[in-house]
């Protein structure tokens, strides 16, 4: 939260628009990898579970 607030600042202040731009743009990556990383261990976390609940475990 106090990330994208300080990215917002950054973004509104007129010297520093370029700067801005870069910060948002890498908090932006950062959370979408982020993102991406819990969707990927909570999806083998309950492919592991179904496969533990299936007969072939």
């Amino acid at each position: 939260m106090v990330a994208a607030l300080v990215a917002a600042e950054l973004w509104t202040s007129g010297a520093k628009r370029g700067w801005g731009a870069m910060v948002g743009a890498g908090l932006g990556i950062i959370m979408v990898a982020w993102v991406v990383k819990v969707w990927l261990r909570n999806r083998q976390r309950r492919r592991l579970m179904d496969m533990r609940d299936s007969a072939l475990w």
